[in-house]
């Protein structure tokens, strides 16, 4: 639940005016309202959290706002109308952009008491009839006093049948939140900026709000605090304990939900955090690779039953018994049918729960471990589990099972690759292959086009965002670049850093780097709020304490044609292409520049 710790202060209704009532007959007839979505930060994952929904009339309206289309809706008898137009605006768009995490919908104040059961039971078949949305809906509401209390209660548990949860601003006074809350706690707090005005965030853990907070969220609610705008009041609430927050620090309003916090929140967060930006790889891909989903059984489980599916599946090397979504032990081949083998084994065991012959300490791996802890894990670990294998967690729930001897087999194959110069992270041809590739094709007298490719403005990017987004544009990178080169003529490689190389052979290579650039134009949009996207670039500090503008990330592409006779060797091209790739950088955005220059027969050795 949200929750707004502020002062009482009366709303007051202006009358509908009959310029809003005509509005408002249009938006809904129409069904023209539009979506906004602000993001809330998870501080400790440094993520999107989820949003804060909102509706608005189309743009040209004068009185379109949330506020003014509620009132209007409430004056006129519309608010039951105007709540499922708003709710299933904004549930159409979270499906249309495709985007994770919770969706905050305010439900309008009044609309309780106005519309009643029969509102609860019509946005239950709302949300069941758009897959996803139930599960993710948090509705927001406000505005209840005493008197609708117990209403409310009724109100709330029949919505919480459908799986929404509920977030609450002030009910309106502390004996309505009294009332609701003995009856079932909201799931998140919301704090709003009200409460900050007069309170110096310097000095916060001695105000009376500190006491107010543990008393509220030491209950259970999650809290999130609204209206944070710079750096210090992030800090100062985050000191606090508070994880979750949203404001224009974070993120403003959009039509479309962001897909990353903005720079400046992301730097402070990781920085608050103390999180290490220095490139954190992961083995995720290799356990990804070496995940496997068997059968799992529970500890209650009969023995005969375990039997007979390691008798029925004689690939089966072990079975992880897990209760609820977590590990609770292993059961391995070899142990079992050892066991069960002897006589009178399954008369006196078969029926009996299969816990019996688990291995209550099982090898458990992490997702997120590094590579090289889940090395050192499996080096030291007992024998027996290089027959049985491990079982696979994230934050402690059962992903799924993997053996050492496949580990064993992927970090073997992964080494021989690394022997084969192939770049680490994207697995693309290094140095070696890709001048190997050139001077084979020269010696051939194949013509074919150089296309070196460079990120630009990437290393402020890395600095703000870290190491591992870093990674993730390079990735992104490599699968456009990937996707417009033929796999039957063109060759990619990857340089190292940011630097990748293609080898042409496709006459279309132009209008393949002009698509290429186009779609990293797109994707590189998702690692960026809106609110910097629409500056073109991001402000942060820099390391003498100076704010500084960076522009967006983008990719610049220099193309050299060899021609056969003019070069002999990758070496001579390197030395055009050098210059052609800072042409190319030059250019503002996402940009192509294709050597104008000709050369007669070996001019370009001399």
């Amino acid at each position: 639940m949200i929750i707004r710790i502020s002062s009482s202060k009366a709303t007051v209704h202006a009358p509908a005016c009959k310029s809003c009532a005509k509005e408002l007959d249009t938006i809904l007839a129409e069904g023209t309202l539009q979506a906004s979505f602000r993001p809330i930060a998870d501080f400790d994952r440094c993520e999107i959290l989820g949003y804060l929904a909102s509706v608005r009339g189309p743009a040209g309206m004068l009185h379109g706002s949330y506020g003014r289309l509620a009132s209007t809706s409430r004056k006129l008898g519309r608010l039951h109308e105007f709540t499922l137009a708003a709710l299933g605006t904004i549930g159409r768009r979270l499906i249309e952009s495709q985007v994770g995490g919770l969706i905050f919908v305010p439900v309008p104040e009044g609309a309780i008491e106005a519309g009643g059961q029969p509102l609860a039971e019509a946005i239950g078949r709302l949300v069941t009839s758009e897959v996803t949305i139930a599960e993710r809906l948090v509705l927001l509401l406000s505005g209840i006093d005493s008197t609708s209390a117990d209403l409310a209660v009724g109100w709330i548990k029949h919505i919480r049948s459908y799986g929404v949860q509920i977030a609450a601003r002030s009910f309106g006074c502390d004996l309505a939140d009294e009332q609701i809350w003995s009856h079932g706690l909201p799931d998140f707090v919301f704090l709003d900026e009200a409460m900050f005005e007069c309170i110096d965030l310097a000095s916060i853990s001695s105000t009376e709000l500190t006491a107010k907070l543990a008393e509220v969220t030491g209950a259970g609610p999650v809290a999130v605090a609204d209206g944070i705008r710079t750096s210090n009041e992030f800090n100062a609430l985050k000191h606090l304990g508070i994880k979750h927050g949203a404001g224009d620090f974070f993120g403003g309003s959009s039509l479309t939900p962001a897909h990353a916090l903005s720079a400046a929140a992301h730097k402070a967060i990781a920085a608050a955090s103390g999180r290490n930006t220095k490139d954190p790889r992961t083995p995720g891909g290799v356990l990804e690779r070496l995940l496997v989903h068997p059968p799992t059984v529970t500890p209650a489980t009969n023995a005969e039953e375990v039997f007979h599916l390691f008798e029925r599946t004689p690939q089966l090397r072990a079975l992880a018994v897990v209760e609820g979504s977590s590990p609770r032990g292993l059961i391995s081949r070899y142990d079992m049918i050892d066991n069960m083998a002897r006589p009178y084994r399954h008369e006196l065991f078969g029926r009996k729960p299969c816990a019996r012959f688990m291995d209550p300490k099982p090898l458990v791996i992490d997702f997120g471990v590094s590579l090289q802890e889940l090395s050192q894990i499996v080096v030291g670990a007992d024998p027996r589990h290089i027959v049985s294998g491990f079982i696979v967690t994230s934050h402690g729930d059962y992903l799924g099972m993997g053996s050492v001897q496949d580990l064993v087999r992927e970090i073997t194959s992964m080494q021989l690759e690394a022997a084969k110069y192939a770049n680490p992270l994207t697995q693309l041809p290094g140095n070696v292959a890709i001048n190997e590739h050139i001077d084979k094709l020269l010696a051939d007298g194949e013509p074919c086009c150089i296309a070196y490719c460079d990120l630009d403005h990437f290393k402020p990017f890395n600095d703000v965002y870290g190491y591992a987004k870093g990674d993730e544009v390079i990735l992104l990178t490599a699968r456009v670049l990937s996707e417009f080169c033929d796999a039957e003529r063109d060759f990619l490689g990857h340089i190292g850093g940011d630097d990748f190389v293609i080898i042409f052979r496709s006459d279309d290579w132009v209008e393949r780097c002009k698509r290429a650039l186009e779609r990293f134009g797109a994707g590189i949009l998702e690692f960026f709020n809106p609110d910097d996207i629409g500056r073109g670039g991001y402000v942060t500090e820099n390391r003498k304490g100076a704010m500084e503008f960076h522009k967006l990330t983008s990719l610049s592409i220099g193309g050299v044609e060899a021609t056969p006779g003019v070069f002999e060797n990758h070496l001579q091209i390197s030395v055009i292409a050098a210059e052609v790739k800072k042409r190319a950088k030059s250019i503002p955005g996402n940009s192509l520049y294709i050597n104008k220059r000709t050369y007669p027969p070996d001019l370009a050795a001399e």
